[in-house]
């Protein structure tokens, strides 16, 4: 557990190291639920890119995931982290700008149908 500036740091870091912000999802969890959990991409919304098919959406989806988890969701949040993980498998999203944003996204819901 860490404060928000702190959290910010070590989450950056630890994207860094397994491959890039774009791909890292994040969760800021109130415990005792007193209050609201924020679950987004560890790069935030990305406004430079905004409208040109070329942002990554994997760290968003994954970020749905763990808010899934977080609801109760358990075997809806698994399902869609492994169409993540089939979709990457297939090295769909895995290098900048080798997908589009539509691209990508088709990969995994078409492996949550599958």
């Amino acid at each position: 557990m860490a404060s928000n500036l702190f959290g910010d740091i070590l989450t950056d870091l630890g994207a860094a190291i397994q491959g890039g912000l774009g791909f890292a999802a994040s969760a800021n969890i109130c415990p005792d639920r007193s209050g609201p959990s924020m679950f987004e991409p560890v790069h935030g919304s990305a406004p430079d890119i905004a409208g040109q098919n070329i942002a990554n959406p994997i760290a968003a989806i994954w970020s749905g995931s763990q808010m899934l988890d977080h609801l109760g969701e358990a075997e809806a949040a698994a399902a869609v982290l492994r169409a993540v993980e089939a979709a990457t498998a297939q090295g769909i999203g895995t290098r900048p700008g080798q997908n589009t944003t539509d691209d990508i996204t088709k990969a995994i819901c078409a492996a949550l149908e599958a």
